[in-house]
């Protein structure tokens, strides 16, 4: 990257101070005015955004605790008086050039739909290109993480060699962004497998967040069947990631048999394909359970409520009947 000598922040005067951020390797280089600003949590709308294409957004000084996704300061402890000059780009302006395009993308508190829409216009070896030159030319985490997420939503198979290469060298940093990248560009088998034997480094207080988090993707059964060899106490994480693996009858039913903990799993399975619109993980899936004798249901759940008879099971029965049209098919 090009060395340059002016104020990470607004660009124009030179950098007059060095200060250490929560990346080591990576310090606010910046001029005595936007130090001052940044101190302050005053910062001009463009200032933020220019500091967090580089440090990202999730920065302490530039997180959300102090500025809107649009740069406006919500703490200041100065005036912040702004120009029209000093707001930030909008997606409209910047979507038809692919730098400006990325270099939004990473202010952003999450990638969304909208920029991930943007980014699939553009030609996918060139987007490839620059992600990895943004990837290898920086030092922050977060930056990184949000390169492989563009791999993971918009590059898709023709990240695959890059995916595979990151796989042999940055697991363990970047694990999950990189099982996201898995999913959308190797081929399933492979991309559980790699998966799966990172799980095993993971330990057993961790693994059911850790498995919903980089396997939801998949939507495979072969996570249901490693599911059963894995899961020893009941945690509502593997009840999530079941459902999004649209899950037969059939499986619900031998997990009911099975006993605790996989009778949990099950009902939470099953209550799991109802208003899950805010779940950040299976959400946007509208998971169901697949191939359903419609007149099993009832009887098979109140059959297994009287053998536990808690207040969880039987409230969870009882939501699973009233909403058997929409949970099943």
């Amino acid at each position: 990257m090009a060395v340059t000598h002016l104020c990470e922040a607004c660009k124009r005067n030179e950098i007059d101070v060095v200060k250490t951020s929560d990346e080591p390797a990576q310090p606010y280089r910046l001029c005595n005015d936007c130090h001052r600003r940044l101190l302050t949590y005053s910062l001009r709308p463009i200032e933020w955004y220019h500091l967090a294409i580089i440090h990202s957004p999730k920065k302490f000084l530039l997180h959300d605790d102090f500025y809107e996704e649009d740069g406006e300061a919500c703490q200041p402890e100065e005036d912040v008086l702004v120009t029209a000059e000093e707001k930030i780009p909008t997606l409209q302006a910047v979507q038809h050039d692919l730098e400006s395009l990325l270099d939004f993308s990473i202010t952003r508190w999450f990638l969304q739909y909208d920029v991930i829409k943007a980014l699939k216009k553009h030609d996918t070896q060139k987007i490839l290109m620059s992600v990895k030159s943004r990837f290898y030319g920086t030092e922050n985490h977060e930056v990184k993480s949000r390169m492989l997420e563009i791999a993971a939503d918009v590059l898709g198979t023709a990240a695959s060699d890059w995916v595979r290469e990151l796989w042999e060298n940055d697991a363990d940093k970047f694990f999950h962004p990189l099982s996201w990248a898995a999913a959308s560009s190797l081929p399933a088998e492979e991309g559980m497998r790699r998966i799966f034997d990172q799980l095993k480094c993971v330990s057993e207080k961790e693994l059911p967040m850790t498995a919903l988090s980089s396997l939801y993707r998949f939507r495979s059964h072969h996570i249901l069947d490693w599911m059963e060899s894995h899961c020893s106490s009941f945690n509502d994480s593997w009840g999530r990631l079941a459902s999004a693996c649209f899950p037969t009858w059939l499986r619900m039913k031998s997990w009911l048999n099975k006993g605790r903990p996989f009778s949990l799993i099950a009902l939470d399975t099953m209550a799991n394909c109802l208003a899950v619109k805010n779940d950040p993980f299976i959400g946007e899936l509208s998971p169901k359970i697949l191939r359903t004798d419609i007149n099993e249901i009832e009887p098979i759940l109140y059959d297994y409520l009287q053998k536990d008879g808690v207040p969880r099971v039987k409230t969870k029965v009882g939501i699973i009947v009233k909403n058997k049209e929409a949970i099943f098919e």
